[in-house]
């Protein structure tokens, strides 16, 4: 819950002179204390009864929307409309608790609506979004004579197999893809994209493309199931011996399996981040739900972490981006839960917050972040005191 402080600047003149006057002013005083008294606590618990509800809005390929209309509606209460910034985020005023139809609205794409969302006392509720492209349609009538009716067709003629299409992908579920992360002492990765099937000499792959996989049925691949993409790169300092070499992931995109034999199987990039390579590796695909709340805390500065790798290896960051910290699940750190982002300098023994973010994922001993406001790049080795 957020600290407010009422500030009041009250005047008061008095000419009374000698003991009159000054028994006067004392109990004027007095008077405006005690009414001081009754005032400020009033706004320190206002909010404490009150929901909102933030997330990012993105399109079918993960890029940001901004301008997307996001309504809160409850039962016969008047509805409440923000919209996103340029990188995608919006946060709604404090709401009153209750169950909503919480719509998020923009020109050219699918309308989307989440229904029966409850907002709790003291919480904030963490919502994202994809927005499809909208289907477009056309309609042309012809005025004609009607033609004469054509000869019974003949057996289908297929000249070429059907091309294998993906299961459809919760897009919910697909919050949890992208962005960097801590490599682990060991590898989770089942095998590696070998090449583009339709032209096995390209090296870039991307969306809808067929590829293929060293993981076959005798490793346990099967028909539907997603994998994951991921890419090594080295952080800290360069110029060490590579066995005292430090790694972060970058996550690229997720592929489905569409057809398995012994050894290989072939799949489709079903969800792409950013580009993906022959010789990139594959894992299984873990989700974790788009929805999720935690209630609002104070940030605990005496308990930090601190900040490994950016995206792509990068060593700075701004608003909308992710960044990797060295503290997980066994630290306590959940998803949803707000941070406070500062450096080592102080102000009168205070640290100095540069800005402030939410976690978007968790691992045992690391978590990714999302810079949600920033008064400063925000650089690796910076550190991050999480809300309890």
């Amino acid at each position: 819950m957020r600290n407010v402080g009422y500030f009041i600047t009250m005047k008061i003149t008095l000419s009374a002179t000698g003991a009159v006057g000054a028994k006067h002013r004392s109990g004027v005083l007095a008077v405006v204390l005690a009414a001081l008294l009754l005032i400020l606590p009033i706004h320190a618990a206002a909010q404490s009864d009150q929901s909102r509800v933030m997330g990012l809005v993105t399109d079918g390929s993960g890029g940001a929307l901004p301008g997307v209309t996001v309504t809160v509606q409850s039962g016969s209460r008047a509805p409440a409309s923000v919209v996103t910034d340029e990188v995608g985020r919006y946060l709604t005023p404090w709401l009153s608790p209750g169950t909503y139809t919480i719509t998020f609205t923009l020109s050219g794409f699918e309308t989307r609506a989440m229904r029966n969302v409850r907002l709790a006392a003291g919480q904030t509720v963490v919502l994202d979004q994809q927005l499809p492209l909208a289907s477009l349609t056309e309609t042309v009538q012809v005025t004609a004579p009607a033609p004469a009716p054509p000869p019974p067709p003949g057996p289908p003629v297929r000249l070429t197999p059907p091309r294998p299409q993906a299961k459809p992908v919760d897009k919910e579920l697909l919050a949890s893809v992208c962005g960097p992360r801590q490599a682990t002492d060991f590898s989770q990765a089942i095998g590696k994209i070998v090449s583009h099937i339709d032209n096995p000499d390209r090296e870039l792959i991307g969306p809808g493309d067929r590829i293929r996989i060293d993981v076959g049925e005798n490793a346990g691949a099967e028909k539907g199931q997603n994998l994951v993409v991921r890419r090594r790169f080295q952080i800290g300092d360069r110029l060490v011996a590579k066995r005292l070499a430090t790694f972060a992931e970058q996550t690229a995109g997720l592929i489905q399996i569409v057809d398995t034999h012994d050894e290989w199987s072939e799949a489709l990039v079903v969800y792409i981040c950013g580009e993906l390579y022959a010789g990139d590796t594959v894992e299984p695909y873990i989700a974790q739900p788009a929805f999720y709340a935690v209630a609002d805390g104070a940030p605990r500065y005496d308990q930090p972490a601190r900040i490994t790798t950016g995206e792509h290896g990068a060593t700075a960051a701004a608003n909308g981006q992710l960044m990797v910290i060295d503290h997980g699940i066994m630290q306590g750190v959940q998803r949803g839960q707000r941070l406070t982002i500062f450096r080592r300098l102080q102000v009168d023994g205070v640290p100095v917050p540069v800005g402030d973010g939410v976690i978007v994922s968790v691992r045992a001993d690391s978590a990714t972040l999302r810079i949600e406001r920033a008064t400063d790049a925000v650089l690796v080795g910076d550190l991050v005191a999480m809300h309890r």
